[in-house]
């Protein structure tokens, strides 16, 4: 016989004892045992920091360490003089403290996760994709002799817009205006609450720093055009008086997004046909690049490398010159960032309109500016590399499918300068041709010499040499600041070892765009001095910033882990508000005093001759009484007159022209070329008993003369030289 198992007394034995003492045995609750957890690694580290101290210490000192080796290295190659064994030590030496604390895992560059979500099924409304093709066609069709004209632009946007309304999710134009309307009927004031936070704050002062940066003395820096301004300006005087053009033939050619952006700053703004019409278009462009930077590193990290990448790129001398110069240069740059942002995000998202908003910035920016030609293809190359890193059939097809929606997008909004590439497809291709090619004189060198040395000189040009264009860089001299660029060099660095964890297809993407936006300069393989420079180069600027963003918040991030959750936040903002201030001080250095100086002393004082004629006008009331005599290698006459305020006026006045200037019986004045002797003795034999005085210039070499015939009927003149 089996006796039964003793078992622990329940709870109900507890209170039969209790209530029943007589007929139940007392039970009796045991002691607890204590539980003794046996400590965590984390515990366990903490204690021996605790009682050390040295572990937190050193990786603090080490993170220190890469930060200030890096920016040593990067003064070292600062000019005028550039040290570069002392800048590959110190770069060195801090490789190898990155790998040191990377192998021991103290080195985090993982932190921004990428989460790639499911293909969803195509929804494509098909009336609106029909009206879109059927009315892109017909645009298409009306885009002939270079014109926009009313038919074919309405004809156009209708296409644009039922592009839109095909891609919609789940929703048609009716809903959506109905959900318009009825948001508009149901708004009111009351009870309205505006909470500012901190973060609002810090992204509102770095905007009013960047709007500083790009219009700061925008007036006087740069202070003097050049022939490519005449040339812009005589196109947007073109459209201002009606002529419409799709491309713009003039001097090569340009395309005509600028031409129009500025001929609507000068109707808004009322500054005419003018210098500060171009720059004022060219500088908004420059904080539109800014803020689509910020979501561009929103996207691709997370809202302080946005917040970093909107502050780095708004202070850059890079981007900050090529928006103040008044050119096109901008727009590539400025077109890059969307189209990169809405491509990267719609990929991740599987968002359809996502990619066709990467299409329109796309087709735009392919009327922006000529390099721009290059970006379509980066994005094909950016769906290889989407391919590459995933195996899903699901998505491999979605993959094929964006690129073709994203292409369509593009080829809509690409449509008129389409219709121009089809009927004058020498005049579009003319200007990359004299570059790339034979067209304008023969290589010198064998092409794919040519095509290494200039693909090494682009990329070292953030830290070494940005080329000897003086019109629109500080020559011979880092395109990036000290700091941008150290950031710049982790960045990459930290990019690299966090794809070897993460595997996001991002990072070699981002990492491939670099040298390919850089192309419309490397393949400068006749004209090879003209490679490296800031302008054909700049659409690069948009990874380059973006990844010295990544760089800063990682190394930011790695200094704060070190310490408690408050006073890491702390050192952080110190250290990065340091290293943020020293950008700023170097680039306001560059921008307002390097490079405002460098493009004085170069540059030709036509704004000086412009407002002496301007004072003549005003004061004798005849403009067309002022002569400008031309000379080897010195001002544009067309400029002269801009300046003066007469847009199509062209002052120059040929010496063997002068005999023609006897039968106006008017005050007359001539600018004249200090060397030029032979014009200056001409007028002094035709008009014995003039005036005659030395203008000075910017500087003595800019000092013109001008010679003041009085009028015939020998009215007494007291002549001042008259000051602009």
């Amino acid at each position: 016989m089996t006796l039964p198992e003793k078992t622990e007394p329940s709870v109900l034995d507890y209170l039969k004892g209790k209530l029943f003492p007589g007929r139940n045995p007392e039970v009796t609750i045991p002691e607890p045992v204590p539980v003794i957890e046996e400590p965590s690694d984390v515990d366990i580290e903490k204690t021996e920091q605790n009682k050390t101290g040295k572990k937190e210490i050193r990786y603090i000192w080490a993170f220190l360490a890469i930060l200030l080796f890096l920016l040593i290295g990067q003064k070292y190659l600062e000019p005028p003089t550039q040290s570069v064994l002392p800048a590959l030590l110190f770069w060195g030496s801090a490789l190898v403290i990155i790998f040191i604390c990377w192998f021991q895992g103290k080195l985090v560059t993982d932190r921004y996760a990428y989460k790639d979500q499911e293909p969803q099924k195509i929804i494509i409304q098909p009336f609106p994709l029909v009206i879109s093709i059927a009315a892109g066609l017909i645009a298409f069709l009306t885009f002939s002799h270079n014109t926009f004209t009313i038919e074919n632009l309405i004809f156009w946007a209708i296409s644009i817009l039922f592009l839109f309304f095909a891609f919609l999710p789940a929703q048609n134009p009716k809903s959506i205006f109905a959900s318009i309307r009825s948001r508009i009927k149901s708004f009111h004031f009351s009870g309205i609450q505006i909470y500012i936070s901190p973060w609002f704050i810090a992204c509102l002062s770095a905007f009013l720093l960047i709007c500083f940066f790009r219009f700061y003395q925008l007036n006087k820096i740069p202070i003097e055009m050049f022939s490519d301004h005449a040339e812009k300006l005589l196109d947007v005087n073109d459209v201002l008086g009606g002529q419409f053009s799709i491309f713009f033939p003039r001097n090569t050619g340009r395309e005509a997004f600028q031409m129009y952006l500025s001929a609507a700053i000068a109707l808004i703004f009322k500054t005419g046909i003018s210098f500060m019409t171009l720059k004022l278009g060219t500088a908004i462009m420059g904080v539109f690049t800014a803020v689509y930077m910020y979501f561009l590193g929103k996207e691709t990290g997370n809202r302080w490398v946005g917040l970093f990448a909107f502050i780095l790129c708004g202070i850059g001398y890079w981007p900050n010159v090529i928006s103040r110069i008044g050119l096109r240069f901008t727009l590539y740059a400025a077109f890059t960032a969307p189209t990169l942002f809405y491509f990267i995000r719609g990929f991740r998202r599987k968002s359809w309109l996502d990619l066709v908003l990467a299409g329109i910035f796309t087709g735009i920016g392919l009327q922006g500016y000529s390099p721009f030609r290059v970006v379509p293809v980066l994005l094909i190359f950016g769906v290889i590399f989407y391919i590459l890193h995933f195996h899903e059939t699901d998505k491999r097809h979605f993959a094929l499918i964006g690129l073709v929606i994203t292409g369509v997008a593009a080829l809509i909004l690409f449509l008129p300068l389409f219709r121009y590439v089809l009927d004058q497809p020498e005049s579009f291709a003319y200007r990359a041709l004299t570059r790339a090619g034979t067209l304008e004189r023969p290589l010198p060198g064998p092409a794919w010499q040519i095509f290494l040395t200039n693909l090494w000189k682009a990329m070292i040009m953030p830290f070494w040499n940005d080329g000897v264009i003086w019109v629109h860089s500080i020559p011979l001299r880092p395109a990036l600041d000290v700091v941008t660029a150290a950031l710049y060099l982790f960045g990459l660095i930290a990019s690299l070892l966090r794809y070897v964890k993460q595997h996001d297809w991002r990072i070699p993407f981002l990492i491939f765009s670099v040298p390919f936006l850089m192309l419309p300069s490397i393949m400068s393989l006749a004209f090879p001095d003209e490679n490296p420079c800031l302008n054909r180069t700049s659409g690069a600027l948009v990874p380059i910033f973006l990844i010295a963003a990544f760089g800063l918040d990682t190394i930011l991030e790695n200094i704060k882990t070190q310490f408690h959750k408050t006073s890491g936040s702390i050192v952080a903002c110190l250290i990065g508000g340091i290293l943020l201030f020293i950008s700023i001080l170097q680039n306001y250095n560059l921008v307002f005093v390097q490079f405002a100086e460098n493009f004085k002393n170069n540059s030709l004082n036509t704004s000086q001759m412009g407002a002496v004629i301007r004072n003549f006008a005003d004061v004798f009331g005849d403009p067309d009484s002022a002569y400008v005599v031309p000379y080897p290698y010195w001002v544009d006459t067309r400029l002269v007159g801009m300046n003066a305020g007469y847009a199509t006026k062209d002052y120059a006045t040929w010496p063997d022209k002068f005999s023609e200037t006897t039968s106006n019986h008017k005050a007359k004045l001539f600018i004249v070329n200090p060397e030029d002797t032979a014009a200056l003795e001409s007028l002094r034999k035709l008009y014995p008993g003039s005036y005659e005085r030395i203008y000075e210039g910017w500087t003595k070499d800019k000092n013109f003369i001008l010679y003041f015939v009085p009028p015939v009927d020998n009215t007494p003149v007291i002549l001042e030289t008259p000051v602009p």
